[in-house]
């Protein structure tokens, strides 16, 4: 019987080697993606700032209009940096694996009749979502300045977001291996990335949360993504070791599980039709 731990690290440094191996292909065809997501649109590339902003003012609207509701120790400015920080890179992660999972099954001719390794299939898609969420991320770091709350901190965003990337990594391996099967998946991932924004904490914070649903609250890991991105823009300090060890260690887990799950279907998947 195989060694589920072996055939994890075999995966991993497989893929890590993949990816190495292609850094340039992989910068190439992120670029020719990037360039064709907006062609033909009249807003062109402004919708990478306009998408977010207008999910940020239903947000707002909805807590501060709708609901009235207020939040001590925050300025109306402080709020906004607090439910935008933590947009952006949900947004990111809800692009990524939405592209991400039917990759595989609307490019199989690109894997067939191009020689371009199946992996970056599902890459490409992720690498896409986190160009643009760059751009947030930039918008952030600018408010984050203006209103003084920016510090040295920021410095381990790269460290922050390269491990969100490696997650995304290992999510879209797994669900673009499904799709391509299961084609169906993608109305329930859908579904479950827009019920699982509305309760992770981007419009609230964590101390509104009832007691006896804390625990919820803490087995989301969006939590974990949210807080350790806040603390690196808005609040300056390391996140606390609890939430910085869970967070990369889920990071490395579901990419070391994502690439074993791949590796293990690739075989299947290049003689799929």
């Amino acid at each position: 019987m195989p060694n589920p731990v072996s055939a994890m690290a075999r995966g991993t440094a497989a893929m890590v080697r993949t990816l190495a191996g292609n850094a340039r292909l992989l910068v190439a065809i992120t670029r020719v993606e990037l360039s064709k997501k907006y062609a033909g649109s009249v807003l062109g590339a402004s919708w990478l700032i306009l998408q977010p902003a207008l999910l940020l003012s239903v947000y707002l609207f909805v807590y501060l209009v709708v609901f009235k509701m207020r939040f001590p120790g925050l300025s109306r400015l402080d709020y906004v940096l607090y439910v935008f920080c933590g947009l952006v890179p949900y947004m990111g992660s809800i692009d990524a694996i939405t592209l991400g999972a039917m990759s595989i099954k609307q490019n199989i001719h690109l894997v067939k009749n191009v020689m371009l390794p199946i992996e970056l299939v599902p890459v490409r898609a992720v690498l896409v979502a986190a160009a643009s969420q760059g751009v947030g991320l930039s918008v952030v770091i600018l408010l984050s300045a203006l209103n003084g709350a920016l510090t040295l901190h920021v410095l381990w965003l790269p460290v922050v977001w390269a491990l969100q990337i490696l997650m995304l990594f290992g999510v879209v391996w797994i669900l673009s291996s499904i799709a391509v099967g299961l084609p169906d998946i993608s109305y329930f991932i859908n579904l479950f990335l827009f019920l699982l924004m509305w309760v992770s904490p981007i419009g609230f914070t964590v101390d509104m949360v009832p007691a006896n649903l804390a625990a919820v609250l803490y087995l989301n890991p969006v939590y974990y993504l949210l807080d350790v991105y806040r603390d690196s823009l808005l609040v300056g300090r390391f996140p606390s070791p609890h939430v910085a060890l869970i967070y990369v260690g889920l990071s490395l887990l579901v990419f070391a599980v994502g690439s074993a799950f791949f590796r293990g279907f690739r075989g299947v998947l290049l003689d799929y039709e």
